[in-house]
């Protein structure tokens, strides 16, 4: 009797947390894409034009070191949650990919790419 009366208590156990994991996870994925939207927008919004100018110029010269160190300065301000600060690469390269097709960022960096043209060119 005592077996099945763990048997009952461990399938009960079971389908409460089968239950309530389903119930949490959908909830906790929904939050973390909430928030990683709100930081990549922050990244993005809370550019300073010189910060913009200089992303392109770095951009323009291959140097992705110096680029990433310019969002490296703003991600403390804008990250929300503990856990982005493992996934802050990923977050600065979607704020990367939403900053390339903006298009006062590619006028600054078609003025770079003409500027060093003209230089170039004398």
């Amino acid at each position: 009797m005592r077996i099945i009366k763990w048997v009952g208590v461990g399938v009960v156990a079971a389908i409460v947390v089968g239950v309530v994991a389903t119930w949490v996870a959908p909830n906790f994925d929904e939050a973390q894409a909430t928030t990683d939207r709100q930081t990549i927008d922050c990244l993005t919004v809370h550019l300073s034009r010189s910060d913009r100018a200089d992303i392109a110029r770095f951009a323009d010269k291959n140097d992705y070191d110096s680029l990433w160190h310019v969002f490296d300065r703003v991600f403390p301000d804008c990250a929300v949650r503990g856990d982005q600060r493992d996934r802050k690469a990923e977050l600065e390269a979607a704020a990367w990919r939403i900053l390339s097709s903006d298009r006062d960022f590619t006028r600054m960096r078609e003025a770079n790419a003409a500027l060093a043209a003209s230089a170039a060119a004398h």
